[in-house]
């Protein structure tokens, strides 16, 4: 029973963190707002977090011998469909720091990490499918109520990033203006000792 309960808990955990690093990342990428720095190590304190706590889910999964989760459900080689989202979920989760990784490395560009980066709502609609469909409290009324808010959460944060309007933008002055102006040099006469 502690192995469920603990494999309840870390999905919650991790869907919501993933939440937040959606919505959260959305913000980051708004032309609105320029985050200080501290910023996007939120980001990604909550991507490890979320990280933590999908091996923490999987770990215990695999413990659990009424859940019947193999090495072989892991790769999508499952007869249940939400496993095999979940599946799809987990390796997108790993895929994204990694793609971090190798952008700082140099070996992937950054438009290239910006379009792997994309697949981040990918992952987070494959977690919310998978709960829904494998979470045997699913159809509580709490389980519910998060998934319902974190796609609000979502789905508000998308929707504020699509409809803004970007800032003015802040252009040079013209190298004239930049420059001081002269004081016109008069020539005076003996007089004004």
């Amino acid at each position: 029973m502690i192995l469920w309960d603990v494999a309840r808990a870390s999905a919650f955990v991790a869907f919501a963190c993933y939440t937040l690093v959606v919505a959260w990342g959305i913000g980051l990428s708004a032309r609105s707002w320029r985050p200080p720095a501290a910023a996007l190590s939120f980001h990604r304190f909550l991507g490890s977090l979320g990280l933590v706590s999908i091996g923490i889910h999987v770990a215990t999964l695999m413990l659990d011998r009424y859940a019947r989760v193999t090495v072989s459900s892991l790769v999508g080689l499952d007869p249940r469909p939400g496993v095999v989202v979940g599946a799809g979920a987990l390796w997108l989760a790993l895929a994204l720091p990694l793609s971090f990784r190798l952008k700082r490395a140099g070996w992937m560009s950054q438009r290239a990490w910006r379009s792997l980066h994309y697949f981040g709502y990918a992952m987070w609609g494959a977690a919310l499918v998978h709960g829904v469909m494998t979470g045997t409290d699913s159809r509580s009324p709490w389980a519910l109520a998060m998934y319902a808010s974190s796609a609000a959460i979502v789905a508000g944060a998308a929707w504020y990033r699509w409809m803004e309007r970007p800032l003015p933008e802040r252009r040079a002055a013209p190298a004239s203006a930049r420059r001081p102006k002269a004081v016109p040099v008069t020539e005076s006469s003996g007089d004004d000792r």
